[in-house]
């Protein structure tokens, strides 16, 4: 789902509090599901009703409500008792929500089957004899719980805890792919506008690098490497599927853009701090 605009947050070891602190399930399998397998998903925008100060997202019952805005207008709290059968109207499949489960749960981030070589090629919208991405550098201990888990337990996002990216790659991939590369299409958390402003993947350059952002003390640690959801229309943002993206990332960024953050030091992040190479 979509989300929203914060002017302040705060960063720990997971991400930003409060960040992908809930999910829909498959009512059926009860597994975790992804926009990448259900693109629906992108067409709704989730709101948490918290504050910006929240340190935590918790687990369970301390994970704050949620309101889902749906693409006909009306807006549902996530505890409500009817919002997983009005959602699964709405879907017209079996749904259910849950917030963040205890990572000692493992069940609940368990995949219902494998994953496999053809799975991941439909996911990732790669083309007719276009190879795997290098996910090379991807730690041990991350791809082992990936091969057996949606996310990694104890958390709702892909793979890393934040997701960073610069406006002169967005501006590099809009001027050489001809394509619609807006911000929204690639939902980092932190959109970093460099003072330097050229057309160029500037973020690579700080790959193995320390940063400092607010109070936060930041590790560039790999390339993101993009799947097919930038592709896809976002409704509630007025994003318009964009046929020639998959081929525009394969053409001009190796199909990689943005970079995966790990945090070495929490702390208050806010609109407008700079960023500082460390």
């Amino acid at each position: 789902m979509g989300g929203e605009s914060l002017n302040s947050a705060v960063v720990n070891s997971s991400g930003l509090a409060g960040d992908r602190c809930w999910a829909v399930l498959n009512g059926e399998t009860r597994e975790i599901c992804l926009a990448k397998r259900w693109p629906d998903l992108l067409n709704y925008r989730a709101e948490l009703l918290a504050g910006e100060d929240l340190q935590s997202s918790g687990f369970s019952d301390e994970v704050p409500d949620v309101h889902i805005h749906c693409p006909g207008g009306k807006v549902i709290a996530g505890r409500e008792s009817n919002a997983e059968a009005f959602l699964s109207s709405e879907m017209g499949k079996q749904v259910c929500l849950s917030p963040l489960v205890h990572p000692s749960d493992k069940d609940h981030y368990r995949l219902a089957k494998a994953r496999t070589d053809e799975s991941m090629a439909m996911e990732m919208q790669l083309l007719e004899g276009e190879a795997f991405p290098d996910i090379s550098s991807t730690p041990d201990e991350l791809m082992n719980a990936l091969a057996e888990c949606v996310t990694p337990p104890g958390t709702y996002v892909d793979a890393y805890p934040l997701h960073m990216v610069t406006t002169n790659s967005l501006q590099y991939l809009s001027e050489l792919g001809k394509v619609d590369a807006v911000k929204g299409r690639f939902r980092p958390n932190l959109l970093i506008e460099p003072s330097k402003k050229f057309a160029e993947l500037t973020e690579n350059s700080w790959l193995d690098c320390r940063v400092q952002v607010g109070e936060a003390v930041l590790r560039i640690h790999s390339r993101t490497v993009r799947c097919s959801m930038p592709s896809r229309e976002q409704q509630w943002c007025g994003i318009k599927a964009e046929a020639k993206m998959a081929r525009a990332m394969v053409d001009h960024c190796d199909r990689h853009l943005g970079v995966n953050v790990m945090v070495e030091k929490g702390g208050v992040i806010s609109a407008g701090d700079e960023l500082a190479l460390l």
